[in-house]
């Protein structure tokens, strides 16, 4: 004898805040792109001056790269995590 079992769905998120959450970490990625770019035209300059990349800055920008991963990986539904504010920094790794 088959019984049929109804499965629940995994509880999910409510998908209305999800979308405030994606339009406040689309614009927070359309910023960090720019500062990115600023940064890099920076890091030039010095690397031009001085011969060899600042390493505060290497670090700054790493550091930015793994952000803007954590943003690009909400907003196209790779995780559900919200990152940085709601979640900590991104650490080296």
């Amino acid at each position: 004898m088959n019984v049929r079992q109804t499965t629940i769905p995994p509880a999910t998120p409510d998908l209305g805040i999800r979308v405030l959450y994606m339009v406040l970490f689309a614009v927070v990625f359309w910023l960090l792109c720019w500062t990115l770019a600023v940064t890099a035209v920076v890091q030039l300059v010095l690397r031009l001056l001085n011969g060899r990349p600042n390493p505060d800055l290497t670090r700054f920008g790493a550091s930015l790269a793994r952000y803007a991963r954590q943003i690009i990986e909400f907003l196209t539904f790779v995780t559900e995590t919200v990152p940085y504010p709601f979640a900590t920094w991104p650490v080296e790794g």
